[in-house]
């Protein structure tokens, strides 16, 4: 299984899905070889061996190649799924300017970095036993593929986002040509969601009978922050990276609606990305930042505060491939309204929807969740109820039956 991130380093929601992933094969007695960038991390598990990418990069038997990947490799290091080619090259020249150590394993541009990857992981390949390839999304799609051309086996690729949910017009070039070319390479593709199904097939033209819908999933039994929930200023919570596709302005806008109905409502900003300093702009343009507070990017701990502590949880996305902070925030019983274009919705029944761009809905809802009780109460329980329903094991052993529908067909 070829991974970007893994906890205790996550940027994303591709982190968490990938480790709770490789959780539930592992209680299916599944062995699994996850292989990421320089991780600096071995979780002991005797089905349960992680590659170190660097490591195989600097045994590389080419003298130019091995001082180069030797000299990078001594930070480790993760490749950052959501990291965008500009802000890519600025770290690498602010670093330069500095003397910093730059945080990056292979080289000073995003495309490089998963051209290297893929090169290493076809060295893995042909060192390790396996059956299935499985890799996730497309900063390791042509990871997967070389995988694939040095050992034979059958290639299964996870998406878990598109990048035309992150950019309307298909954003970077890069980008949306390597996920078109995983996608269509690849002997399966899984999908996070019948609505990421529908974008891959139409975007990309994969057939469907080559595609499997897996939905992500949740460990409704592991243990989540404590914090005492004030009964004061009613908390309205926004979660996750602060982008165009996870709609910040929408849920701003709806914002100014509440407050001006509620004087002491509060609403916490918990993340970090480049919408980030228009988001702020926008909340003083409303003239509303004494009810807002912008957390930055948070630990997981900390989230959990968070969640524990709001009276509603709010995902307005544009495109929203799954939601797992959905998720997240139902499991603390926090009531949660999600955009309909969100493939959360599809596993789970106890939340509100709403159009995304309908700030006027989005207020309505809002002031609903925190005005009526009884709403607020069925919301919660209901939502923690189906959540406690949810586990990786189930979405692993749907992942195993992928795997073996390719090692029949081969």
């Amino acid at each position: 299984m070829f991974g970007w991130e893994y906890p205790p380093h996550v940027t994303g929601g591709l982190g968490v899905a990938s480790a709770g992933l490789v959780g539930g094969l592992l209680e299916t007695g599944t062995e699994v070889i996850l292989v990421l960038p320089c991780h600096p991390f071995a979780a002991g598990h005797p089905l349960l061996a992680i590659v170190d990418s660097g490591e195989v990069a600097a045994a590389d038997d080419r003298p130019h190649r091995k001082r180069f990947l030797l000299r990078l490799r001594r930070v480790p290091s993760l490749l950052r799924p959501y990291v965008t080619e500009t802000s890519y090259q600025e770290d690498f020249v602010a670093a330069r300017e500095t003397g910093t150590t730059f945080r990056s394993l292979y080289g000073p541009d995003l495309a490089t970095e998963v051209l290297r990857y893929a090169e290493v992981a076809g060295r893995i390949a042909r060192r390790e036993r396996f059956d299935v390839i499985h890799a996730h999304d497309w900063l390791t799609y042509l990871a997967g593929i070389e995988a694939r051309r040095a050992s034979g086996k059958p290639l299964a690729v996870h998406v878990h986002a598109t990048e035309f949910d992150r950019s309307p017009m298909g954003g970077n070039a890069f980008v949306s040509e390597t996920e078109r070319l995983g996608v269509s390479t690849a002997d399966r593709v899984i999908a996070v969601s019948r609505y990421t199904a529908d974008t891959v097939s139409e975007r990309y033209g994969v057939p469907r009978e080559r595609m499997r819908v897996v939905h992500n999933a949740i460990d409704a039994h592991e243990s989540v922050g404590a914090w005492e929930v004030s009964e004061h200023d009613p908390l309205v919570l926004f979660a996750g990276r602060i982008t165009w596709q996870k709609g910040p302005q929408f849920f701003v806008d709806a914002a100014a609606l509440v407050a001006r109905e509620i004087p002491n409502v509060r609403f916490a900003v918990a993340g970090s990305g480049d919408r980030l300093r228009p988001m702020m702009d926008r909340v003083a343009a409303h003239g509303i930042e004494r009810h807002f507070l912008f957390t930055g990017f948070l630990p997981p701990a900390e989230l959990d505060r968070l969640y524990a502590r709001a009276n509603v949880y709010v995902m307005p996305s544009v495109s929203e491939p799954f939601g797992l902070t959905a998720l997240e925030a139902l499991r603390h019983g926090t009531p949660a309204i999600v955009s309909r274009n969100a493939g959360v919705s599809e596993v789970v029944r106890n939340v509100l929807r709403v159009d995304f761009g309908d700030t006027n809905d989005l207020a309505s809802k809002i002031l609903s969740v925190l005005l009526f009780r009884p709403l607020s109460d069925a919301l919660g329980a209901g939502g923690r109820s189906e959540v406690a329903r949810l586990s990786w094991k189930d979405a692993a052993l749907k992942c195993l039956e992928v795997y073996r529908e390719l090692s029949v067909e081969r």
